[in-house]
């Protein structure tokens, strides 16, 4: 199982491979939404309702959201957080000194990681790997906390290979 990072969506969809140019791609990976797990904090960062757009219509939505929109019609697992993942999540915050003005790994990444370590999962993120450890902990980005957590991390492109796609 692949424990999507925020950014896969916000960064992919948005810049590297937008869904004008690379549309087969897309649907590529629509095929394999079942391997692929959108924890419920990492998708209420992607593309943010705000309350008053609650009321839009599904097209409008659309419009205005697509790439949540398009991760809802697709059927993506969006799970919620149980006490365990939650209960590992506060002890890794302790532990990697996580707070608002961090320039590492923030809360919800940390709650991606602890989803990932307890289900087994692959931790997939856009962010680079760190070579050499920064000296505050509260600076270690998603890859460097996944490898001190014996989590596995990957990038898009290696989840694309994962799964069996090549264009």
């Amino acid at each position: 199982m692949f424990c999507l990072d925020a950014n896969v969506f916000m960064e992919a969809w948005n810049f590297t491979y937008p869904p004008r140019i690379f549309r087969p791609l897309w649907e590529l990976i629509a095929v394999h939404a079942d391997q692929m797990v959108l924890i419920r904090p990492v998708f209420e960062e992607i593309e943010p309702i705000s309350s008053s757009d609650r009321q839009l219509s599904r097209e409008q939505r659309a419009a205005k959201y697509p790439v949540r929109t398009w991760i809802e019609d697709t059927g993506f697992n969006i799970p919620d957080i149980d006490e365990t993942v939650s209960n590992l999540s506060i002890r890794l915050e302790r532990s990697y000194e996580i707070i608002p003005e961090s320039k590492g790994a923030g809360q919800v990444d940390i709650t991606l990681i602890a989803y990932a370590k307890i289900a087994g999962g692959i931790v997939v993120t856009m962010e680079a790997v760190q070579h050499q450890a920064p000296a505050k902990r509260s600076n270690y980005k998603i890859p460097l906390v996944c490898s001190e957590e014996g989590v596995a991390c990957i990038d898009f492109v290696q989840l694309l290979d994962a799964i069996g796609i090549n264009m």
